[in-house]
């Protein structure tokens, strides 16, 4: 459930339908304010609602933007059986299911626009306002001129590598997203190509860098973790790195990264992360006889802090988070259910024992007994089920981290030891991660050799199935790796006669996904292709 906090702000956000309505907007204003005073730049890059709300309005945060939901379904990490969706999920997930089938009319319609493309323009534009004010507003002092210039750059250049990732394909001569770098009424930036648009993030980022510490702002600092610090610039361009396959930048930068700030959570001796069981679910043999039970358990506590949780999440470098907007309750694929040590594997156990899925068909594929008034599942709705259809990711009370984490970080450096051939250290780096992640240390160090297919294998399930999409894309494109999107789908969601077999390939221009068609008309800009 989505909350609303209050928070304290200085400028209101603008709320706009789409990026051409930022090019139309003045340069002299922010909200309702004229901007005069660095009091007011500093207060808009340290305004809560640039990452971790959605927007801010009448002086509350509204938790919960959706950035990148769109390519969630998309993946290999989930799995829409046919029988699992007609029997069962048709009816809570009506507007997934053409994603989930990459049907490009759906992907270009205006309500998929406001998960990630109009929220990145919005905030990319106020960057752009603060730089352009920086040095014509009444100053404070250096530091506070200095930090304020780190902060825009960062943020400038964090979304539009979060556009890159969604709407562009890997390769550095393939059509970019542009580089936005004014608050010009009108003025439309062309796409250029992929490795224009990361010249510029990395210009960004040292510029920011190089601010930061001029600012003396070089250690993080957890309480104001949405005021970008140095840390935070090396996180993020490790994770940059990491994508373009750089793996000395990314490695140099994750370990600097890890240096200021290398906390690790053990989540499984938190009370805050108390699983509680409230619903069991009996499984009927033939007979109509008990056979099995399936318990739900909730994190209550933690549920109930929604965004509050991420705020105070000590493994994050940015309160990030995405409000999965589509496809939150998508099931796991049978490839990542096989993925798990479901015995000793704490966040399967913790992340992964609310049975979502599952939950969405109450009265389709769960049934209650009148008389017991005890819920089953009757033996005929069993066999339209397999064992992870009933499993998806579920922590901040359905909030996905975006932010840089430590744990990522660890992940990086261990990928980045492993492909060096130093697996060995690989194996060490990888343990530390894992001791806080499994029950008991023996199993998380069970069998650790530091391969590149284990450190794979183990950010998949650290990062879940909603990272799965930039590691495909990521891996297609440094390493060649030939990773396939194979599904069976119905081209009439209601009708299991209508079954195929859709094919992704590596080299599929489905990769970038398509723009809002009015949006690409308005911008002038070609549609992506394959989405016809």
């Amino acid at each position: 459930m989505r909350k609303i906090y209050t928070i304290v702000f200085l400028l209101a956000a603008l709320v706009l339908g789409s990026c051409s309505d930022f090019l139309d907007e003045t340069t002299d204003k922010s909200g309702s304010a004229y901007i005069y005073h660095m009091d007011q730049l500093y207060g808009l890059t340290g305004s809560t609602d640039l990452y971790l709300f959605s927007n801010v309005i009448n002086g509350e945060g509204i938790s919960g933007t959706a950035y990148l939901t769109e390519f969630l379904p998309l993946t290999d990490a989930v799995e829409m059986t046919p029988e699992f969706y007609v029997y069962g999920l048709q009816s809570g997930e009506p507007m997934t299911y053409p994603s989930y089938c990459w049907q490009g009319e759906t992907l270009m319609t205006a309500s998929w626009m406001m998960w990630t493309w109009t929220p990145a323009w919005e905030r990319i534009y106020r960057f752009n306002t603060v730089l352009e004010y920086l040095d014509k507003v009444v100053q404070t002092t250096e530091a506070v001129r200095n930090q304020v210039e780190g902060e825009a750059r960062f943020g400038r250049a964090y979304y539009h590598f979060m556009l890159l990732t969604q709407y562009c394909l890997w390769g550095e001569d393939k059509p970019g997203i542009g580089y936005r770098d004014n608050t010009s009424a009108g003025e439309i930036p062309k796409r250029e190509t992929v490795g224009y648009t990361l010249e510029r993030i990395y210009e960004d980022l040292r510029l920011a860098e190089e601010a930061l510490i001029k600012a003396g702002r070089t250690t993080f600092d957890q309480a104001h973790n949405y005021r970008p610090t140095v840390p935070t610039v090396q996180a993020f361009r490790a994770r940059v790195a990491l994508y373009r396959g750089d793996y000395e930048l990314a490695l140099s930068n994750a370990t600097e990264a890890l240096k200021a700030h290398g906390t690790l959570v053990d989540f499984k001796n938190d009370p805050d992360y108390e699983l509680e069981a409230w619903w069991w679910i009996n499984v009927l043999d033939e007979e109509g006889e008990v056979a099995d039970v399936i318990e739900i358990s909730s994190m209550f506590a933690l549920e109930d802090m929604d965004t509050e949780a991420v705020a105070k999440y000590e493994e994050l470098y940015l309160p990030n988070v995405s409000w999965e907007g589509m496809g939150g309750t998508c099931p796991i694929s049978e490839f990542f259910y096989n993925l798990w040590d479901r015995e000793n594997d704490a966040r399967w156990i913790y992340f992964y024992s609310s049975c979502t899925p599952l939950q969405m068909t109450y009265g389709k594929l769960i049934n209650m007994d009148p008389d017991t008034s005890e819920d089953y599942i009757s033996y005929e709705n069993w066999q339209h089920l397999k064992p992870w259809n009933l499993y998806s990711y579920s922590r901040f009370a359905g909030n996905s981290l975006i932010g840089m984490t430590t744990a990522e970080m660890y992940l990086i450096k261990t990928e980045c030891e492993a492909r060096s051939g130093k697996t060995g250290m690989a194996a060490e780096t990888l343990k530390t991660l894992r001791c806080t992640r499994f029950m008991d240390d023996a199993s998380a160090e069970a069998g650790v050799t530091g391969s590149v297919q284990e450190v794979l294998d183990e950010r998949l399930r650290e990062m879940g199935a909603f990272w799965r999409f930039y590691d495909v894309k990521r891996l297609n494109g440094a390493e060649n790796a030939g990773i396939y999107i194979r599904r069976e789908i119905l081209t009439d969601p209601s009708d299991l006669s209508t079954r195929k077999q859709l094919e992704i390939a590596p080299d599929d221009p489905r990769w970038a996904l398509p723009f809002y068609t009015f949006e690409a008309a308005t911008m002038g800009w070609e549609q992506n292709g394959g989405w016809e």
